[in-house]
């Protein structure tokens, strides 16, 4: 025989065993149905190491570029490198000057180069222009940036904000706070 004590504490571990199952059941359903996290931002169709790309218009070189890691999107058009170093040419195909930074993209559909972090581009006569970023249009093939740069050469040394320049650093046209030194003669 069952007394009223037993009934009591059978009765509150039944509620108590009912609470958990239903607790539990609802919790690996409610785990279940939960969504996985999604990135918003697509996954690059290829991953190529020691990337190497050379552009050129009617069968002259224009640049090679060269990164240690590069990522290739179908979209946006694009190829973002690690580390890229680019060689510029002349129209008799020398040597313009050359580029390196610690990051950078391409616009695969114009080959446009985007260049960020410690970039640095340095001509066949030895000037260095030094800047945080900088965009290089290859349909007009002319350096661009809005950051500060700093030109180091045998005439002097010059800063100021933002540039537009030829890729032999002959024709540079800083656009505002220009400061610095120069053996000319004005």
């Amino acid at each position: 025989m069952i007394t009223e004590r037993k009934q009591k504490n059978i009765s509150k571990w039944f509620r108590i065993s009912r609470f958990i199952v239903v607790f539990g059941l609802t919790f690996t359903t409610v785990c279940k149905t939960k969504q996985p996290v999604t990135n918003s931002e697509p996954l690059p169709s290829q991953i190529v190491t020691d990337f190497k790309m050379y552009e050129s218009a009617s069968g002259k070189r224009m640049y090679y570029l060269y990164a240690e890691k590069a990522f290739v999107f179908e979209e946006p058009q694009k190829i973002n490198v690690i580390k890229p170093y680019v060689i510029f040419y002349k129209e008799n195909g020398a040597v313009n000057s050359t580029l390196k930074s610690i990051s950078g993209w391409v616009n695969s559909k114009t080959s446009d180069l985007f260049a960020k972090d410690s970039v640095i581009v340095q001509t066949s006569d030895s000037t260095i222009l030094r800047t945080d970023s900088l965009v290089w249009d290859n349909d007009d093939q002319i350096i661009t940036t809005d950051a500060w740069v700093k030109i180091d050469s045998k005439q002097g040394l010059i800063e100021g904000q933002g540039l537009t320049s030829d890729a032999g650093l002959k024709k540079i046209e800083i656009k505002s706070s220009v400061t610095g030194k120069s053996h000319y003669e004005f």
